[in-house]
């Protein structure tokens, strides 16, 4: 039964956090009115398919199909996201339609993850699922894209003091724009409905109030404010 939500927020974190980094984003949709769920996985020595199979267990058990589905995903929590929407299109239907934001996810892979691939000293301390998310993976070359409204959020800090993955990212990435992790390009997905850069680290972004001011903008109305830089699709 709905009881007076105004629709239901699936939360997944990226590689290497736990839910509490997706807490203040929860904590602040349930102060809306919205149900919220907030997953966690294991990414370090589980596969894609392992992980995508317990998060679809969890989600359908939750799942109230008579309200809206929105999904907020960070990192790889966006790409798990879209392998659960490949799993279930009546989660996309017009019914019960909702919305998706993705923050930072490595929508067409990042050369961080082929970088630390190729380097012995780096490829035996990687989670597992890293060999999924270079940009020719047959993850990344063949996951579908969402069909519902989703919206998609890259920052373009490319350095952190403490995140070891960004003293390496202009090495992996030829210095390319992005936020320390993953290339500002490479987030994108072809048919995404709004993108708007935000001056953030990837590592950080999920508790910035800026970003989650917004993240609701485009749950409620599927576009993000005028705030903040758009780009075309590259």
């Amino acid at each position: 039964m709905s009881d007076g939500f105004k629709g239901q927020i699936i939360l997944l974190h990226g590689l290497g956090r736990t839910p509490r980094s997706m807490n203040k984003l929860a904590s602040h949709f349930e102060e809306l009115g919205f149900r919220t769920l907030n997953l966690g996985y294991n990414a370090i020595t589980n596969e894609y398919v392992t992980i995508l199979e317990q998060l679809d267990t969890q989600v359908s058990d939750w799942i109230d199909i008579e309200l809206p589905i929105h999904f907020i995903g960070h990192s790889f929590g966006g790409i798990l996201i879209r392998g659960l929407l490949a799993r279930h299109p009546e989660w996309q239907s017009n019914g019960n339609r909702g919305r998706c934001v993705m923050l930072g996810s490595p929508n067409r892979g990042t050369k961080t993850a082929s970088f630390m691939l190729s380097h012995w000293w780096l490829k035996h301390f990687v989670p597992k699922v890293t060999v999924d998310l270079t940009p020719d993976s047959e993850l990344i070359q063949n996951l579908p894209e969402p069909e519902i409204d989703t919206g998609i959020i890259a920052g373009n800090v490319k350095f952190n003091i403490v995140i070891p993955v960004s003293w390496y990212y202009k090495r992996a990435t030829d210095d390319a724009p992005g936020d320390g992790v993953v290339e500002l390009s490479n987030t994108q997905c072809s048919n995404m409905a709004d993108f708007i850069i935000m001056p953030l680290h990837h590592s950080f972004m999920t508790w910035d109030s800026e970003l989650i001011n917004e993240v609701t903008h485009f749950i409620q109305h599927g576009k993000f404010s005028e705030i903040y830089q758009r780009v075309a699709n590259q």
